[in-house]
């Protein structure tokens, strides 16, 4: 079961088909019975229950039993919160606390529950671990909030550097260091990442290559590489899934 909102998504089944990849998001993994397998870019593969997954670190995780993976927005408030859990690291072992938490969703997981109702829950869960500070927005520079929400209503488009910069009134190569600064992301990634995102709903009805052209992608190759890189999976395997 697959499931995307606008500050988290998460897949529920087995990882048995996941390459090695790396994203944007903070990722949250935790199995029911089987350990998961975590391979991280350059270290020794680690075996364990629930791990929590830096941005934009290099990593491969497989998962024969039922575990549930959650991909969440740094930017949101939870995921500021995890980024402190992790203090800089790669990666780390998920708190006990909400590891069981998780672990109790997965046990009464059943395949006709309606995707709105483990959305829900999965909510409950992490407004428990949300940050304090009073911005949902933890991006304290207005024009970089403006950038996001004008990326947000161009999801169908590249929008060019140039044009960015512009909108913000600074010079290209100032708005790239800007950008990363605030976001940990470059500009360019960024805008793969949110249109990827914002075409799974689509997909889910339409086929990858009118999928790839409605959402601004060279062809149907470019989407299904960017997804791969996303997400560790191919579109294909998604579909199958929905």
């Amino acid at each position: 079961m697959f499931y995307f909102g606008q500050n988290f998504g998460f897949f529920i089944g087995s990882l048995q088909e996941n390459i090695t990849h790396k994203h944007y998001a903070l990722q949250v993994s935790v199995s029911f019975h089987s350990s998961l397998r975590l391979q991280v870019k350059g270290k020794d593969e680690i075996l364990g229950q629930a791990f929590l997954i830096n941005s934009k670190v290099e990593h491969q995780l497989q998962c024969e039993g039922l575990q549930i993976t959650l991909l969440i927005n740094p930017l949101s408030s939870i995921g500021h919160q995890l980024f402190l859990i992790l203090d800089r690291s790669e990666f780390s072992i998920l708190p006990d606390p909400i590891t069981l938490l998780f672990q109790n969703l997965l046990k009464q997981y059943t395949t006709d529950l309606p995707q709105e109702e483990i959305a829900q829950s999965i909510s409950d869960i992490l407004r428990e671990y949300s940050c304090l500070c009073e911005n949902e927005n933890h991006v304290q520079d207005d024009r970089i909030i403006k950038t996001l929400s004008l990326l947000e209503h161009h999801f169908d488009e590249i929008l060019s550097l140039e044009a960015a910069a512009a909108f913000c009134h600074l010079s290209p190569p100032r708005f790239l260091h800007l950008f990363k600064e605030k976001t940990q992301l470059n500009f360019r990634r960024y805008q793969l990442w949110n249109k990827t995102i914002k075409s799974l709903p689509f997909l889910a009805h339409h086929s990858i290559t009118h999928t790839a052209h409605a959402f601004g992608f060279t062809d149907s190759s470019h989407y299904t590489r960017t997804f791969k890189e996303t997400f560790g999976f191919s579109p294909k395997f998604f579909v199958s899934k929905k």
